[in-house]
């Protein structure tokens, strides 16, 4: 009795209390309503004479209904105890099967409310045999259509009510599509229950009212036939309205996180709290954004370590090993005396410090719209015009090396900068199991080897002759041509070109 009435404190902390006390609600007014309609709307006698002989009827009837409440209670409060532990202490439950207790809710509150309701019908059904076959046959069927309506609002009262806990026991996910009925199954179950049983209640009048059953003559069923069409235009709003909620609202919220979506935000998601196909629905657009998030984070990974353009292109196309023949402009970056600065430095500082350097090779290579093609120790290879092109590349690269030799300025790592354009061959190259997007050409090597020279070249910067005529005419007012140099392993002069100064360079 104690763990009952903690339980029950409990449930009045959350929005059972609403709930109870909406399905409730509906069931009394149900009942009264169809009370008063045999008491004061049905032409019979047998009636008054019922009302008369079995003077006990109020109270039988009081009795009845605090019985009907009474049981209703306890049966639902023992039938969906599991869901309030639940509530209480999710760790200590099975998910599995909180979560089709949950969803089959409002089918176990509606199956509740049936069975009070035929109960009632039988005890009703035993006390008007006391008068006539008649009168039974009357208080059952219009007591059997009441109860389909009140059964049938109940459902959807509770669908509707127990949302904000479904969402909760389907916070992660949802596979079954049976644990409530279908929503075409639940539209017409409504038509029939609300708007269509007060209109059978009518052509039934007529019938009884045709064999003799009724006593006056028609115009005496005008009454029960406008009560009865009032509460089909009534119950049939009430049932439509929740019906119509039941699929619209979750169709909604898709389409407000959908809209979610397309402003950029990945971590939008909706409640799972629907137990057909919409719940299905629900969980698939969840579904799809967790594999959303997964790529875009794919994506990110991926891309940091062989650059945006190419991860961008590895993930919309099928990338096959082989390259195609592209006019590049490539820059080398090697630091200056990094073995010495290992041996006089611990690991943790030598990183920290090669992490700094090329912090500002990535930005400023691609703020000139280059990529970081590799990175080799101490050294990084940039490539401007693939895998994206790019018309003037190479005044890009000779844009972003001048940059460079600004930003690397005052810092503990210097480096020597090359630059070199020619045709490469760009594409993956490596193994079916395992390959890399590369540049493959002269022009690499090249910027090598100019990026040796450059460690002893004031500035630090280098290009060749033939680069240099290959920018623009801007770009290439801020260099100036020097002497002539056989690069190592090449057998012909090559020559060369370094930036001028700065102040210089802004006159021109």
């Amino acid at each position: 009795m104690t763990r009952m009435l903690r339980a029950m404190k409990w449930l009045w902390g959350t929005s059972w209390p609403l709930y109870a006390a909406l399905v409730l609600g509906s069931n009394v007014a149900g009942a009264l309503a169809v009370t008063l309609f045999v008491r004061f709307l049905v032409p019979m006698p047998e009636v008054d004479i019922l009302t008369s002989k079995a003077t006990y009827l109020p109270v039988l009837g009081i009795c009845y209904l605090v019985f009907a409440v009474a049981i209703g209670m306890v049966v639902t409060f023992f039938l969906f105890r599991p869901v309030i532990d639940w509530q209480r202490s999710p760790q200590d439950h099975d998910p599995n099967m909180v979560r089709n207790l949950v969803m089959r809710i409002p089918v176990y509150q509606a199956g509740v409310c049936a069975a009070v309701w035929l109960l009632g019908i039988v005890i009703a059904a035993a006390v008007a045999s006391t008068v006539s076959w008649k009168l039974v046959l009357v208080i059952v069927v219009l007591t059997l259509l009441a109860s389909a309506v009140v059964t049938l609002i109940t459902y959807l009262l509770a669908e509707r009510l127990v949302r904000p806990v479904a969402a909760t026991a389907l916070a992660r996910r949802f596979e079954d599509s049976t644990l409530e009925p279908p929503i075409q199954q639940r539209l017409r179950m409504t038509w029939a229950m609300t708007s269509a049983a007060p209109i059978v209640g009518i052509v039934l009048l007529f019938i009884a009212h045709r064999v003799g059953m009724l006593s006056g003559d028609a115009d005496d069923l005008i009454p029960a036939v406008v009560a009865l069409s009032a509460t089909s235009l009534v119950t049939g709003f009430i049932g439509t309205t929740f019906a119509v909620m039941s699929v619209v609202d979750p169709i909604q919220e898709l389409q407000d996180a959908i809209n979610r979506v397309r402003r950029g935000d990945t971590n939008a998601e909706v409640d799972i709290y629907d137990g057909s196909e919409i719940g299905v629905l629900q969980a698939g657009f969840n579904e799809m954004m967790r594999g959303l998030k997964e790529r875009q984070r794919v994506r990110d990974i991926f891309g940091r370590y062989v650059g945006a353009e190419v991860a961008r292109r590895a993930l919309e196309e099928r990338p096959t090993l082989g390259g195609e023949d592209r006019k590049v402009a490539v820059l080398f970056i090697d630091v200056i005396g990094s073995t010495h600065f290992a041996v006089n430095h611990t690991p943790e500082e030598v990183v920290d410090e090669l992490n700094k350097f090329f912090e500002h090779v990535v930005e400023v290579v691609h703020r000139n719209r280059g990529t970081i093609n590799k990175f080799q120790g101490d050294a990084a290879l940039a490539v401007f015009g693939a895998p994206l092109m790019l018309s003037d590349a190479t005044s890009h690269a000779m844009t972003a090396a001048r940059e460079l030799r600004q930003e690397l300025k005052g810092m503990k790592l210097q480096a020597g900068i090359g630059v070199a354009a020619g045709h490469v061959v760009a594409g993956h190259i490596g193994g079916h199991d395992r390959f890399e997007y590369t540049v493959i050409g002269d022009a690499v090597n090249q910027a090598a080897r100019l990026t040796e020279l450059a460690k002893d070249t004031p500035g630090r910067v280098l290009t060749s002759a033939a680069t240099l005529r290959g920018a623009n005419e801007a770009e290439q007012a801020r260099w100036t041509l020097m002497k002539s140099v056989e690069l190592r392993g090449r057998g012909e002069m090559t020559q060369l070109a370094r930036p001028i100064r700065a102040t210089l360079a802004d006159r021109s």
